[in-house]
C-alpha cells in the first residue's frame, strides 16, 4: 500500500446552506499532440466556454511529460451541463482538433446526481459524443458562483483518485469518516465520492498548493485504512494544479504514487466564503 498504509502516515495536528446547485464536473482526457497545432483550437474552447452562464470553471491541464490533455470543468447543474455540450457540437473548435488529428479523445464522463444526468442525457450530443456518468455517493461544497471571473480561485488544485471497490458496504463507513474529516478543512473547496459499476472516484479541490498538504495530512491515514481492509484498491491519483505549487505537498504525494498536471489555461467563477458560523458559510 506505501505510504496509504494507515501505520506509516499519522494525521497532524455541516454543509454551506448558501450554495444551492449541485456541483456537475465533466472528466475527459485527451491525447495531446505537439501544441503548437492544437493550442489555438484548445484556447477558442476556453474562450467560448467563459460566455457560458452555467459554468463554474473549465480549463486545461497537461500531464507532467506532456503526454495527456486533460479537460477540468464544471457546470451548475445538468442542464448546463447538457447546454456546454451543445455549445461545443456548435463552436467546432474541439472537433476541429479531433478531425485535424491535434488531440484523441480517450475518455469524457458526466458526474453528479442521477436527476443532473438525466437532464444532460436530454441534449442529443450527450451520446453523440459518447459520455459515461458517474452517480454521486455523498458530498460536499464550500463555494459560492460569482457572475463574473474570480483571481481568488483561479489557481486551485485538483486532487483525482481512482478506486477498484472490492466490497462497496465495506467500503462505506470508511468513505463516510473521509467526508466528514475533509468538511472541516478550510482549504477544501468541494469533496465527496462518485461511483460507476465497480469504480469510486473522489472528486475533491483545493484553494491552494498548502490546502493540498494539510488534506493529505488530515486524510492519508483514513484512505489507508480502507486499503488495509481490503475492501478497495487505488488504481491512480492525480494532482493537478500550477507547477510551482507542486513542491509543497510533492513528497507525500510521490509516497503515494501521484502524477502530475501543470495548469495550461483556465478560468473560474467561484468564491470561496469570507467565514463560516456553523453549518453555515458567508
Amino acid at each position: 500500500m506505501g505510504a496509504w498504509s494507515s501505520g506509516r502516515i499519522r494525521a497532524s495536528g455541516a454543509r454551506g446552506r448558501w450554495v444551492r446547485f449541485p456541483q456537475f464536473p465533466y472528466r475527459s482526457r485527451w491525447t495531446r499532440a505537439p501544441p503548437t497545432q492544437a493550442k489555438p483550437l484548445l484556447d477558442k474552447c476556453v474562450e467560448d466556454t467563459r460566455a457560458e452562464a452555467g459554468c463554474l470553471y473549465y480549463g486545461w491541464t497537461i500531464k507532467e511529460d506532456g503526454s495527456k490533455l486533460f479537460c477540468r470543468e464544471t457546470y451548475v447543474d445538468g442542464a448546463a451541463a447538457g447546454h456546454h455540450l451543445s455549445c461545443v457540437a456548435k463552436s467546432g473548435a474541439l472537433g476541429e482538433a479531433l478531425e485535424k488529428g491535434y488531440i484523441a479523445l480517450d475518455n469524457i464522463d458526466l458526474m453528479g446526481t442521477e436527476s443532473d444526468i438525466a437532464d444532460a442525457k436530454k441534449v442529443p450530443e450527450f451520446e453523440g459524443f459518447g459520455l459515461g456518468s458517474w452517480t454521486v455517493w455523498d458530498s460536499f461544497q464550500n463555494f459560492k458562483q460569482t457572475s463574473a471571473e474570480e483571481a481568488s480561485t483561479a489557481d486551485f488544485f485538483t486532487i483525482q483518485p481512482t478506486f477498484t471497490i472490492k466490497d462497496l458496504k465495506q467500503a462505506e463507513p470508511f468513505m463516510k469518516k473521509c467526508v466528514d474529516l475533509t468538511r472541516n478543512e478550510k482549504g477544501c473547496m468541494y469533496y465527496g465520492w462518485t461511483i460507476q459499476g465497480d469504480k469510486l472516484f473522489c472528486r475533491e479541490a483545493y484553494v491552494d498548493a498548502a490546502a493540498v498538504q494539510a488534506h493529505l495530512d488530515n486524510i492519508v491515514p483514513s484512505v489507508g485504512e480502507m486499503l488495509d481492509s481490503g475492501c478497495a484498491s487505488l488504481d491512480e491519483i492525480n494532482f493537478m494544479g500550477p507547477k510551482a505549487g507542486w513542491s509543497t505537498f510533492k513528497e507525500t504525494a510521490d509516497s503515494l504514487g501521484g502524477v502530475y498536471w501543470d495548469v495550461d489555461s483556465s478560468f473560474s467563477k467561484f468564491k470561496m466564503p469570507s467565514f463560516k458560523l456553523g453549518p453555515f458559510s458567508f
